[in-house]
């Protein structure tokens, strides 16, 4: 049980607590108050920034495969060794020039037997037109011949085709899938197994795929750049897909790039940036000094000593600047700081 002089001392401590509470309430009170007095002397500290006219430009980013201008892989449903490579990965070759040979003694590709009736039918073909041309024939034994000799020639010259594969037009061989005593490799069941595959690299193409948005931006020429191994190379889109993707759900455009010193690479993936668009009188103002209220856009300028709401019309963007068109001119003071303090009429306080 407490004593009488415990219960005293006990009251003495909680009336002094309360009290010393009761004091730091008032005095922050107090201070709190001084300060928005303080405030409402001097005005809210904010800093500013001069509106002025500068360049303004806005990019789309796009993510590229490369490529050569023309493309072509090669191959074969030939299922036997190789017997030679003609060329090696970089080389220069010509239309027409045999780049992987198979052996013709093969029993079931049955070459030198093809070979042997397109011969036969041309001898025949041709005695039949000297005799036809000597009247010393009939027509139709003519007409039979030749048609003969044509049917075994297109057998033939496909059977030449299936054991010596040839570059399908001038350029540089990229790739080879195959080497000599190998048998070609199957990429996907039921397509041809591929060979190799022959560029031509002057040109560059880059392949994007642009969003029902972006499209509208693009035209045929517009200016496009690809950083590459920190190099910049500079190309125009030259087509445009006018029928949308819809497994891809996008575009597909086009960019040609000068490639005669070699440096971009086909197969290679690269960072792609199309200008959509330029100003190079633009007044922009950074995205986080924009408020939105009922639609409309508004920003704080700084006007004899107090903030002004001002509504603005925006132009493009780039995600960090917005264009302004309207609301604003050059020389006024755009207020840079503590949007969410800020409200019509009030006083401020320029700081540097």
């Amino acid at each position: 049980m407490f004593t009488n002089k415990m219960k005293i001392g006990l009251m003495l401590a909680i009336i002094s607590i309360v009290f010393l509470s009761v004091s730091c309430m008032k005095e922050e009170k107090a201070q709190s108050k001084s300060m928005e007095e303080l405030q409402s002397q001097k005005g809210l500290p904010i800093k500013i920034k001069k509106v002025v006219k500068e360049e303004f430009e806005t990019k789309l980013t796009f993510f590229a495969k490369l490529s050569g201008i023309k493309e072509s892989t090669q191959g074969t449903n030939f299922s036997d060794y190789v017997k030679k490579v003609h060329a090696k990965v970089g080389d220069f070759v010509k239309e027409g020039k045999t780049i992987i040979e198979f052996p013709t003694d093969v029993p079931t590709l049955q070459y030198a037997q093809a070979k042997a009736a397109f011969e036969n039918a041309e001898k025949l073909y041709k005695r039949m037109k000297e005799l036809m041309d000597a009247g010393e024939t009939a027509q139709q034994n003519f007409d039979n011949a030749k048609l003969n000799y044509e049917v075994s020639q297109r057998n033939f010259e496909a059977m030449k085709q299936m054991v010596r594969v040839e570059a399908p037009f001038s350029g540089t061989l990229i790739k080879l899938f195959v080497k000599e005593g190998e048998i070609p490799p199957v990429a996907n069941p039921g397509q041809p197994r591929p060979l190799f595959t022959v560029a031509q690299l002057d040109v560059i193409k880059a392949t994007i795929n642009v969003s029902e948005k972006e499209i509208n931006y693009f035209k045929p020429g517009l200016p496009a750049t690809i950083i590459y191994n920190g190099e910049e190379f500079i190309g125009r889109v030259s087509e445009i897909s006018p029928a949308f993707d819809t497994r891809s759900h996008s575009f597909p455009v086009e960019v040609h790039f000068p490639n005669g010193h070699r440096k971009l690479k086909s197969g290679v993936t690269a960072d792609l940036y199309i200008k959509v668009y330029s100003n190079p009188n633009a007044i922009i103002v950074p995205r986080n000094l924009i408020t939105m209220e009922d639609s409309k856009n508004f920003v704080f300028v700084a006007k004899n000593g107090k903030a002004e709401k001002r509504e603005i019309e925006l132009g493009m963007e780039d995600g960090i600047n917005v264009e302004i068109l309207k609301g604003l001119s050059e020389g006024e003071n755009i207020i840079n700081c503590c949007k969410t303090q800020l409200s019509e009429g009030m006083k401020i306080n320029i700081i540097k």
